[in-house]
């Protein structure tokens, strides 16, 4: 098992996996807003438009408890006002729930290729003892903030956290994610061999570079 249950009473840690996290979905093109008991429509363009622009709105929102892991940092997650999570999903897409890997080897061959070519994903697997029934992945891309103080209010939905190897990876993944930049493989060669390379991607289109053309 690569999870660990802390004792409730332990300082959250960059790894702990939380339940019931709060995600507010907002809709800038969409806002129902609160004044003077009365609820308004209106979009965020038109706020900002307002030669009154308020410094603060009240607007009704959709909020959905959420699976969420804490990517803070130990030195901030025990200081810091606010505290950071990505939130954790489903493994399988929409598409791939209907047909998944039959056997161990299928399992192991997707999970491995997706840690490679998905590094906006992190993959949990499944373990009911600590609450995650099904395989999980973390998203990167969905960042979500919660006040510390809140947050060490909510440690008995805290259901676990990284073990040390799993946390290394996770950590290691993380940083990955956030510093990279996207690189084109084939940017240095010459005409030819990119009409080579071209050729050999089935399915992909590949831009030329204007001194490949």
């Amino acid at each position: 098992m690569i999870y660990e249950v802390p004792p409730p009473s332990d300082p959250i840690q960059q790894g702990d996996i939380f339940k019931g996290i709060p995600r507010i979905d907002i809709n800038l093109a969409s806002l129902s807003l609160l004044e003077e008991g009365e609820q308004l429509e209106t979009t965020w363009q038109d706020i900002l438009a307002d030669e009154a622009l308020p410094q603060r709105v009240t607007a009704v929102l959709p909020v959905k408890p959420v699976l969420a892991i804490v990517i803070t940092q130990n030195c901030d997650a025990v200081r810091s006002s606010v505290l950071s999570l990505c939130e954790i999903g489903d493994y399988l897409m929409e598409g791939e729930k209907a047909t998944p890997p039959k056997t161990s080897k299928g399992w192991q061959s997707k999970i491995v290729k997706g840690m490679i070519e998905q590094p906006k994903f992190f993959y949990l697997p499944a373990e009911p003892s600590v609450g995650i029934a099904d395989r999980k992945a973390v998203d990167f891309r969905s960042v979500l903030r919660i006040l510390r103080t809140d947050l060490e209010g909510m440690r008995d939905h805290r259901l676990g956290r990284l073990m040390q190897v799993a946390n290394e990876h996770f950590r290691e993944t993380l940083a990955q994610f956030f510093r990279r930049y996207p690189v084109n493989a084939w940017y240095p060669l010459t005409k030819e061999e990119f009409q080579a390379y071209a050729e050999s991607q089935k399915g992909e289109t590949i831009q030329p570079y204007p001194w490949q053309e």
